[in-house]
């Protein structure tokens, strides 16, 4: 996972790939974590890298909501992040940009 620049210091854009489980999602946390400043009101996410996800994976991204900066998943997703999102009853209640699937 990554950080990288974004056009405006507003905002924050997070790459992410590899697997997140109980064990790697404190990563994304605490990443999560680090971009939450006055400055950063907007903090995409593109989750294109993300090759496995679980339960922790879905926990942490509904639970960026409750932050104060809006939280963004960058599309399209991984077919198993939207298989997941879609399993779990998520995908609707997260923002998800450039996203073609139903």
């Amino acid at each position: 996972m990554r950080c990288v620049p974004a056009d405006s210091p507003a905002t924050a854009v997070l790459l992410l790939s590899g697997e997140f489980d109980a064990e790697t999602v404190p990563c994304l946390r605490e990443v999560l974590d680090a971009v939450r400043t006055p400055q950063v009101e907007l903090v995409l996410l593109d989750l294109i890298g993300v090759t496995f996800g679980d339960c922790a994976l879905v926990h942490e991204l509904t639970g960026a909501r409750s932050r104060p900066q809006r939280h963004v998943l960058l599309g399209p997703l991984p077919r198993r992040v939207a298989r997941l999102l879609a399993l779990t009853g998520t995908r609707h209640t997260l923002d998800i940009a450039l996203d073609d699937a139903p």
